[in-house]
């Protein structure tokens, strides 16, 4: 242990002595100057620059020879050069509006590349070469569909708050461009997941969908409207229905109207109708379990109405002929 303290005490007092602090200040300045001399001096460098095509009509597609990267050699002086760093290189923008012809193919030569680079590069950079030296873009034209729009969604209200209404989707459908082999197996478009706790107002919010893969769409997000407010208990009577009765029968319950409570918005309490809750009974539920009672359906037909309940929800029937 004694060995290594005076091993590093002569380091110190080595490094620390009059003659090597005087080496490492001129080594330092002689590497400053040395750096500074690179700077500016011209050199040459290969970027890979990431490409991003727009301009195409919604219903057409790269397909083919899709290239997302070219290599550009270019020459600057040192200083500049530091700007094309790979941190700090973005996407060169290709729009091929222009290039468009529905012909099914885009040639982009290399004069055509070598200008758009040098809107894209600094002034004083120069181009040497471009690999590949020209682009060819094979597209075709997708098939399209209409699909609704889905809320993906999980939407809590505050204590003695209600959804007074059902949640406005716009657009309530997109137009989805892709191969028609997978276009037919979609059947909806789905928005990101959506979380809300203790909604206590009306919340309006742009959501974005969930594009498929390979597919286009003719919008990226939807607003979603939210309407909440405080809400009451209410009651009433509705009929009860039969379904799927055949026509020389009659079912007969008792009652025929069954008390219902229910939960609805202020705004909405004067506007609940009999159309607005289903209370039904299937005829071949009867047939098939012959009890003499059977249990009611409720549907809620009314997208400000919650937990709708009845007391029993068993009534009694008759089956009459006319």
């Amino acid at each position: 242990m004694h060995f290594i303290k005076h091993y590093f005490a002569k380091l110190k007092s080595f490094f620390l002595s009059k003659d090597v602090l005087s080496f490492l200040v001129f080594l330092l300045l002689a590497f400053a100057f040395w750096f500074i001399n690179m700077l500016d001096k011209e050199r040459s460098m290969e970027l890979t620059i990431p490409l991003r095509y727009s301009g195409m009509p919604q219903q057409f597609d790269i397909t083919k020879s899709n290239v997302k990267l070219i290599n550009v050699v270019v020459k600057d002086k040192g200083l500049n050069l530091f700007a094309y760093s790979d941190e700090k290189l973005k996407s060169l923008t290709v729009d091929l509006s222009r290039n468009f012809s529905q012909r099914g193919k885009i040639v982009l030569n290399n004069d055509e590349m070598r200008t758009r680079l040098m809107k894209y590069l600094l002034p004083t950079t120069s181009i040497i070469e471009i690999k590949p030296d020209s682009l060819v873009l094979i597209y075709e034209r997708l098939a399209m569909k209409e699909l609704p729009v889905t809320l993906d969604a999980k939407i809590e209200t505050a204590q003695q708050y209600i959804l007074s209404d059902d949640v406005l989707v716009e657009p309530a459908t997109v137009t989805v461009y892709g191969p028609r082999r997978l276009l037919n197996k979609l059947t909806e478009i789905k928005t990101e997941y959506v979380e809300l706790k203790n909604l206590d107002e009306n919340k309006q919010l742009i959501v974005k969908l969930k594009r498929p893969d390979e597919m286009r769409l003719s919008v990226e997000d939807v607003k979603l409207s939210i309407f909440a407010e405080m809400f009451t208990e209410k009651e009433m009577f509705f009929p009860v229905k039969v379904i799927n009765c055949p026509s020389e029968l009659i079912v007969r319950t008792f009652p025929a109207h069954v008390n219902v409570k229910f939960n609805v918005g202020l705004s909405h309490f004067k506007l609940v109708s009999e159309h607005d809750i289903e209370l039904l009974i299937n005829y071949n539920d009867i047939v098939k379990n012959n009890a003499g009672k059977q249990k009611i359906q409720i549907t809620n037909k009314a997208g400000y109405l919650s937990n709708i309940r009845i007391e029993n929800d068993e009534i009694e029937y008759i089956i009459e002929r006319k």
